[in-house]
């Protein structure tokens, strides 16, 4: 009883009954690339709480939804989760989908017997996990010899934060340009590669990145996507009329709008 007297006069106390449940995520990454090393987090369900970030016009049209969410609903990471890579904040995404709103999912498909668009559902709950296999050095980073040059790189997966500042980046240099031409791909890559030949300064880095010839820089975005950690989006979707189309995960407004 005393136990139970002291739990209810600390501030941090909350009654069961006010508690959001939630659940332990194993982040695909395995926690191997941060500094806590945390291989899972958890997460709090959806709730009605929520909706007001879901519904809210500012949040909408700032596109925040995302990042706010993952504040409001991360409770032990140890970080921002803007620091975490692409593929751990995909795989807490879908859980928050699935818990909140159900594991079907609609998107268009193409189908090859009618060969027309149609409506298919995709089943999130069946997206496998893609784990790290390739062990990074002490600094996490990966290496690659590039299959043309020879010439050998060592290579870090991005952070959402970092890919937001490369988008930024981007866009700034189109503006300033007066061009439609993005040259995101390039300025991703320069933002990877953390040395090049043993070069590290990274001007120079860029320099040379520009000059590689395209097999090259092809062939080491394969290899990154190839053994970055996150969701294998490769899925099937079930067609109104039974049938079954094989088709890749997409992202638009309805994954937590399912309602639009």
């Amino acid at each position: 009883m005393e136990d139970q007297k002291d739990n209810q006069m600390s501030p941090n106390y909350v009654p069961e009954e006010f508690r959001v449940p939630y659940d332990i995520i194993e982040l695909p990454s395995q926690g191997i690339l941060y500094k806590n090393k945390k291989s899972s987090v958890k997460v709090e369900y959806l709730t009605a709480m929520d909706e007001s970030i879901l519904t809210s016009p500012n949040i909408i049209a700032n596109n925040r939804v995302v990042e706010v969410l993952l504040e409001r609903k991360i409770k032990d990471l140890g970080f921002d989760p803007s620091e975490l890579i692409e593929g751990d904040r995909l795989a807490i995404l879908v859980f928050l989908r699935v818990t909140g709103f159900g594991e079907e999912y609609t998107q268009m498909v193409f189908n090859d017997d009618t060969n027309q668009w149609e409506e298919g559902v995709v089943n999130l709950s069946e997206l496998k996990q893609k784990k790290l296999e390739v062990t990074p050095d002490g600094d996490g980073c990966f290496d690659y010899i590039l299959p043309q040059s020879n010439k050998k790189i060592k290579f870090k997966f991005l952070t959402n934060k970092e890919e937001k500042e490369v988008e930024d980046l981007d866009e700034q240099q189109m503006k300033r340009s007066n061009s439609d031409i993005s040259n995101k791909s390039l300025l991703t890559m320069e933002r990877q590669i953390m040395s090049l030949d043993g070069e590290k300064d990274k001007l120079k880095i860029s320099q040379t990145l520009r000059n590689l010839k395209i097999m090259d820089t092809r062939s080491l975005k394969k290899y990154i996507s190839d053994i970055e950690p996150g969701l294998d989006l490769s899925t099937t979707a079930r067609t109104q009329g039974g049938g079954s189309v094989s088709t890749f995960l997409k992202f638009n407004r309805s994954f937590f709008w399912p309602e639009l």
